[in-house]
């Protein structure tokens, strides 16, 4: 019998909340929640970058984000989320970094995650970028089998600390609230101070500590 193509659409900001069930599959099917480190306002954020990157190309520049949605005889039945990243000082050329991609039970090893690569590829196209990256589970061996047949392989591997651990043995201490209102001067300001180390005290002979 023959199988219908599976077809990829971008998705719009008024899709994201239908959306959110495949997400929740993503989630327990990769053990992810909270305490993972998973921010729990995924949908408002995706929806945000969906607006920016519209208003990129309506302002004339390239797109800087793109949700694609794989389409099944009317069923949802994957997506990918696809970011536009600086690569920094080693080169010009960006790169499309394929942050998720998750197919629903059922539709496994049927082109579902072929069809959405084909998107990150369209998408590095258009926008000029030097290189598809993908994030891969590191015991994700059949995730890992597919994208090396695609000709993925490992380029750097990248290591991560929580800022408090990292303040922690920088010797680094907050001197400022943290908080989501802050200014640009202010943000400034609470950078600086973060990444000024605080000076032990100096003591005197009777251990009080000496002003400066």
């Amino acid at each position: 019998m023959h199988r219908s193509p599976v077809v990829v659409r971008h998705a719009h900001a008024e899709d994201v909340p239908s959306l959110m069930p495949l997400w929740d599959q993503f989630c327990a099917q990769e053990d992810l929640g909270v305490t993972s480190g998973v921010p729990g306002d995924v949908e408002e954020r995706v929806s945000e970058r969906i607006r920016e990157s519209d208003a990129a190309v309506a302002a004339g520049r390239h797109p800087t984000y793109r949700l694609a949605l794989a389409v099944h005889e009317g069923e949802q039945v994957g997506f990918a989320s696809l970011s536009v990243v600086d690569r920094g000082l080693l080169t010009t050329a960006a790169a499309v970094v394929v942050d998720v991609v998750h197919v629903v039970d059922g539709q496994r090893k049927r082109g579902v995650g072929t069809a959405l690569l084909r998107e990150a590829l369209l998408l590095a196209e258009e926008v000029g970028a030097s290189d598809v990256v993908v994030n891969t589970p590191s015991r994700g061996r059949d995730v890992n089998r597919f994208y090396a047949r695609l000709g993925f392989s490992p380029m750097v591997v990248r290591r991560s600390s929580s800022v408090a651990a990292l303040r922690r043995r920088l010797g680094v201490e907050p001197r400022l609230e943290l908080t989501v209102d802050l200014t640009p001067v202010q943000r400034s300001l609470r950078r600086r101070a973060l990444l000024t180390p605080r000076r032990p005290a100096i003591r005197t002979s009777d251990g009080r500590a000496a002003g400066r």
